[in-house]
C-alpha cells in the first residue's frame, strides 16, 4: 500500500489564484515539461491525462483532481485525450504531508475526530474559526454523486470571479477557491471513512450518520425505535457508542440540538414561543419551556429578553452550553 499524499494548510490563510482556465489535449499532444513557482491544480472533465511529477506518474480520469508542487518538474508521460480545468495558485502556508500505511489509522482517526467535532458543534458557542490544520489530497477521484457537480460548479465560479476584474475580485476568487479545497478535503475524509471495514471504522461511520440525521431531521419526531429501523442497529448498543464519542446519549444530544436552534430563534426575535417550539421539534410549548429551562437554567421568555436587551437586571444569565 502506498503512502497517503496530501497537503495541509492553516485555516486562517487564503490561497491566491494566478491563472484559471479550461482547455483540452488531443493525441498526439503530450503535456509540456516544465517547472513552476506556484502550485497547479488539474481537474479532469472528460477523457484521460497522463502526467508525471518527479519520479511519480499519474493517470487521471474523469472527475479526478491532482495538485502539483512548486519547483517540482512535471511532464507528460504519454499522449493525452482529455478536457480539464487548470488553476495556478500561490499558498505560502500550504505544505506537503504524507503518512505511511502504518500511520494511516492514526491519520484517519484524526480526520474522523475533526468531522465529529464539527458535527456536534453548538452554533450558539461559535466565536472564531478552529485552528486545526486543513488536509487536502494530492490526488483523488471525485466521482461520488453530487461531489463532482459541486466541484465543477466551484471551478466555474472561480473562473468567472477571476476574470470579472471588479473591485476585490482577487479576494472573492480566493474565497471560492478555498471553498473548493475544503470540498476536496471533505471528499478525502469520506474516502478514508468508508474505505475501512474494521469495527471501529463502522462505529465511527454510524455515529457520523446519526449526527447528520439528527441535524437534518431534528424538527421531526425521533425515537429510539425509529433510529434502530433507519440504521439497522441495536439502539442500546449504538447509544453507548454515541455517548462515548459525543459525550451525550442520542436523545440528550437531540434535545441539546433543538435547544441550540431555539436559542437562535429567541436571540433574533420575530417568532412566538409556540412557533419556536414547533420549528424545533417540541410537541407543545409547555414541554418546550420545561426542556429549555432544564438545559439553559432560564425560561425561554427570559432568555429572549436577555438576548434582545443585554444588561437587563434580574434576568439570570443563560448557561454557555445548551
Amino acid at each position: 500500500m502506498d503512502n497517503i499524499l496530501c497537503y495541509r494548510f492553516c485555516p486562517t490563510s487564503l490561497p491566491s489564484v494566478k491563472y484559471i482556465s479550461q482547455t483540452s489535449l488531443t493525441p498526439p499532444q503530450i503535456h509540456v515539461r516544465r517547472r513552476t513557482e506556484e502550485f497547479i491544480l488539474y481537474y479532469i472533465l472528460s477523457g484521460r491525462m497522463y502526467i508525471g511529477e518527479g519520479d511519480r506518474r499519474f493517470v487521471l480520469d474523469q472527475n479526478e483532481m491532482l495538485i502539483l508542487d512548486p519547483q517540482e518538474e512535471h511532464y507528460g508521460t504519454a499522449p493525452s485525450d482529455c478536457s480539464y480545468f487548470y488553476v495556478h495558485f500561490y499558498f505560502p502556508t500550504m505544505e506537503a504531508f504524507s503518512c505511511s500505511p502504518k500511520q494511516e489509522e492514526d491519520f484517519r482517526a484524526s480526520l474522523v475526530q475533526t468531522r465529529l467535532a464539527a458535527q456536534k458543534t453548538d452554533e450558539c458557542s461559535i466565536r472564531s474559526i478552529p485552528q486545526e490544520p486543513v488536509f487536502v489530497p494530492k490526488h483523488l477521484s471525485l466521482s461520488a454523486p453530487g461531489i463532482s457537480a459541486e466541484c465543477i460548479g466551484l471551478l466555474e465560479r472561480i473562473q468567472a470571479s477571476h476574470y470579472n476584474r471588479m473591485e476585490h475580485f482577487q479576494l472573492m476568487t480566493s474565497l471560492v477557491f478555498a471553498e473548493l479545497l475544503l470540498s476536496f478535503s471533505r471528499a478525502m475524509t469520506d474516502s478514508l471513512f468508508y474505505r475501512e471495514t474494521s469495527l471501529t471504522s463502522r462505529s465511527s461511520r454510524i455515529i457520523s450518520d446519526i449526527l447528520s440525521y439528527l441535524q437534518t431531521e431534528y424538527r421531526q419526531r425521533i425515537t429510539g425505535s425509529m433510529i434502530e429501523q433507519k440504521f439497522g442497529c441495536n439502539y442500546d448498543y449504538v447509544n453507548r457508542l454515541f455517548k462515548k464519542a459525543v459525550g451525550h446519549t442520542i436523545l440528550d444530544y437531540l434535545n441539546r440540538l433543538r435547544i441550540s436552534h431555539a436559542r437562535q430563534y429567541l436571540s433574533v426575535g420575530g417568532c412566538s414561543l409556540s412557533e419556536i417550539a414547533e420549528r424545533c421539534g417540541f410537541e407543545n410549548i409547555y414541554y418546550f419551556s420545561r426542556v429549555f429551562k432544564k438545559y439553559t437554567g432560564t425560561a425561554p421568555g427570559a432568555y429572549a429578553r436577555a438576548s434582545l436587551f443585554p444588561g437587563n437586571e434580574g434576568v439570570k444569565a443563560p448557561k454557555t452550553e445548551p
